[in-house]
């Protein structure tokens, strides 16, 4: 799993980076937007979990 990150200097460019990320890479949102002791905020996002039964079913038809 790769983890991705947006860091900002507000709640609301952080929130609208975290959605650009998402929609441009496929990425699944795993934390909203938090403030960091520094005052900046940071969100941040996975690739989604594969999935398990179509990776079965597409091994079971190779064979």
């Amino acid at each position: 799993m790769t983890r991705y990150a947006v860091l900002a200097e507000s709640p609301e460019e952080c929130a609208a980076g975290l959605a650009r990320l998402c929609e441009a890479l496929g990425l699944e949102p795993t934390t909203a937007p938090v403030r960091l002791t520094d005052g900046r905020w940071i969100a941040r996002a996975v690739t989604p979990a594969p999935d398990v039964h179509g990776m079965l079913a597409a091994a079971a038809a190779a064979r």
